[in-house]
């Protein structure tokens, strides 16, 4: 079964039971009553693995059964398969993958402050490479050990982080992880010859808390930090 097939079998009751949507609809018109079965002997294997789905609380979910058909809570399933999932009341819609239009802008949801990484609209500071930049982070003289780290709570609702990321002075690295599951997603080095590099990142799906560290250099003597500056602009989740 593939990842389409498994998500459109658990698009059916993914509203009710996953998308804390149920409150108020049983006044809808649309909606039909139905006669289903929990099968709690039901086994699941998700390329190849074992796969016990669960809710928010952790708590085991069992496939529901109608009509000879087998439905499974659409939102633990798309977090195990890494695809965002979100859910607009108004037009009961449930969103799968990426959002549509241009995205969101990442500086929406940065939580925390560092006095390292900051986020700035002064273009004399952003300002790279001969191109002017009216909005972005940066971080002077970024750490080698201890990095300049930025916080972004996305309640695991985009499917993909795009950004632009350049350097003055000596190479950085650049290091995107999942903060919940401890799971490093991009790691990279950016130098001054790379101008301003573009970095696209898709298994953001199922991300609550995305960090991103910026590793500086130090010269030999670990003395004199050698990145002058990183600048992170035009950073969008979709």
């Amino acid at each position: 079964m593939n990842r389409k097939t498994i998500i459109a079998s658990a698009l059916v009751l993914s509203s009710v039971f996953t998308m804390g949507a149920f409150t108020g609809v049983m006044a809808d018109s649309n909606l039909k009553e139905i006669t289903a079965y929990i099968n709690q002997s039901m086994n699941i294997k998700l390329q190849g693995n074992q796969f016990v789905p669960k809710d928010s609380d952790g708590n085991k979910l069992s496939p529901i059964i109608y009509n000879g058909d087998s439905y499974l809570p659409v939102r633990s399933l798309s977090q195990a398969l890494g695809v965002s999932v979100n859910y607009d009341e108004k037009t009961s819609t449930i969103m799968l993958g990426e959002h549509e239009g241009k995205g969101e802008k990442l500086v929406k949801f940065r939580v925390g402050s560092s006095s390292t990484a900051v986020s700035s609209r002064d273009a004399d500071i952003l300002s790279i490479h001969g191109e002017r930049i009216n909005e972005g982070f940066y971080s002077l003289k970024p750490h080698d050990i201890l990095p300049s780290t930025m916080n972004f709570r996305l309640n695991a609702k985009y499917q993909k982080l795009s950004f632009r990321v350049g350097v003055v002075g000596s190479a950085a690295t650049i290091v995107v992880s999942d903060q919940k599951n401890k799971v490093e997603l991009k790691k990279f080095t950016v130098s001054e010859s790379d101008q301003l590099k573009q970095v696209e990142i898709s298994t953001i799906g199922d991300v609550d808390y995305l960090d991103i560290h910026i590793y500086g250099t130090t010269d030999s003597k670990r003395v004199n930090f050698t990145t002058e500056k990183v600048i992170i602009t035009d950073a969008v989740v979709y």
